[in-house]
């Protein structure tokens, strides 16, 4: 999901410093009311060529410039898409549309006008009822903003490969946190790796945060992601123990502290280990890179203590991966821009999405019959009633405090490192953020 890579715009990015403004949108032609109508709107993404989920994108492109002859000038951005966009956005030359996740800086983009609020399309477009409830309200600001129109979601799930999990004895995963130190023991007895993950990077980090609110309710959880305080919370440092307590008993591979995500998704993939926290952005890499994994791998959660807020085991999802941003520049192009959301929001695109991208709709719509990659299929189907949803970070922790975080849960994965010394470091950031230090 963060790992994509990107330069499309680096020389656009260039080209504003020096005066030069070939690479914003057509604003001669607003489309506007009153204005002369679009032929083309320029779209900025970080779905990059590479990505599984640009073949979908593309091929719904390709055909709404077939039947509407607006064309969609594509430009392709990695993780730095929002400080190019912010850059453009200065000279005015901003993309008009962006299709983009929900983190970090873009959290206030409305509020600062970087982009337009859609509150009043919603109904107008005829997406109100097909937008659930949850991702309307994780889109919405504080303000009562609806930032973008959500688009694409994700889930988080524990991969276990039942293969692996059948040599040492054990039917189904794990459903208590003794019963994970017992298989990760057992594993390790037969050279089998047990949790792979990035515990250097941020995958580390929302696992370890996912530990961390075992037994706290979404309020309480709420509030210590928007202002830390950790030390000071009994429930978040039990929590803690609860990870500490995993990770001395053995259940995280070997030099877990310095993996990255990819090394944890490899780790999986090549069967060095037999569990794996990965997201739906991988589906499709399995399909390619591990094909006997696809019938293999059983979808579900990290199991659970004793007290445990939670009655399943958890795991993350969310609406956030991308939504449909509108630009000052968009606006001017309303009429297009509406086309060309509303043509993304077909049944036949959604489709397409899952069945060609391996994406998962953050709206209804859409035929899951026709999906080819069973988990993708498992992951919209029975995934959901085997756990629970715990509260998902990205939306509460603050953009200044959540790169910083990546170093401090990269503590929590070394060995000698105990409760006190995590709950100080991951509390630092949040003091360090709000002193400027």
């Amino acid at each position: 999901m963060r790992m994509l890579k990107g330069v499309a715009l680096l020389g656009c990015a260039a080209m504003l410093v020096t005066g030069v403004t070939a690479c914003g949108s057509d604003t001669a032609s607003n489309g506007g009311s009153g204005g002369t109508a679009a032929t083309e709107i320029v779209l900025q993404t970080n779905w990059t060529q590479g990505g599984a989920e640009t073949v979908g994108l593309h091929a719904a492109l390709d055909d709404f410039t077939e039947q509407t002859g607006i064309t969609v000038k594509t430009l392709e951005n990695g993780d730095d898409l929002n400080q190019v966009y912010e850059t453009a956005l200065l000279a005015g030359e901003e993309a008009d549309v962006v299709l983009f996740g929900l983190l970090e800086k873009q959290l206030d983009w409305v509020k600062n006008g970087a982009v337009v609020p859609v509150n009043d399309y919603l109904d107008q477009w005829g997406f109100k009822d097909r937008i659930p409830e949850d991702a309307i309200r994780d889109w919405t600001d504080d303000e009562g903003n609806l930032r973008a129109f959500p688009y694409t979601g994700f889930t988080w799930p524990w991969w276990y490969n039942m293969d692996l999990l059948e040599q040492v004895g054990y039917t189904e995963p794990p459903a208590t946190d003794d019963e994970m130190i017992d298989l990760a023991t057992k594993l390790r007895a037969v050279g089998i790796g047990p949790v792979a993950i990035g515990g250097s990077d941020w995958s580390g980090q929302k696992i370890f945060l996912q530990f961390l609110e075992l037994y706290m309710s979404p309020e309480q959880t709420i509030d210590v992601y928007e202002n830390g305080g950790l030390c000071d919370n009994e429930l978040a440092m039990k929590g803690i123990d609860q990870f500490i307590k995993m990770r001395d008993a053995g259940v995280f591979v070997d030099g877990v502290e310095g993996m990255t995500a990819d090394d944890g998704q490899a780790a999986y993939l090549t069967s060095a280990a037999a569990i794996a926290p990965m997201g739906s952005w991988v589906y499709e890499a399995t399909k390619t890179d591990a094909p006997a994994l696809l019938e293999s791998t059983l979808l579900g959660g990290l199991s659970l203590p004793e007290g445990a807020y939670e009655s399943k085991p958890v795991a993350y999802r969310g609406s956030t991966s991308a939504g449909w941003w509108i630009s000052p520049n968009g606006e001017k192009k309303i009429d297009a821009v509406k086309q060309l959301i509303q043509f993304m929001y077909q049944d036949s695109t959604l489709t397409t999405a899952m069945e060609k991208g391996g994406t998962v709709p953050a709206v209804t719509g859409g035929d899951t019959s026709v999906l080819t990659n069973p988990l993708t299929l498992q992951s919209l189907t029975e995934f959901p009633d085997r756990v629970s949803f715990p509260v998902m970070p990205d939306l509460y922790i603050p953009a200044d405090v959540s790169n910083p975080m990546y170093r401090a849960t990269s503590l929590a994965f070394t060995q000698g490192n105990d409760a006190q010394a995590i709950c100080q470091a991951m509390d630092d950031t949040y003091t360090n953020a709000a002193t400027g230090a």
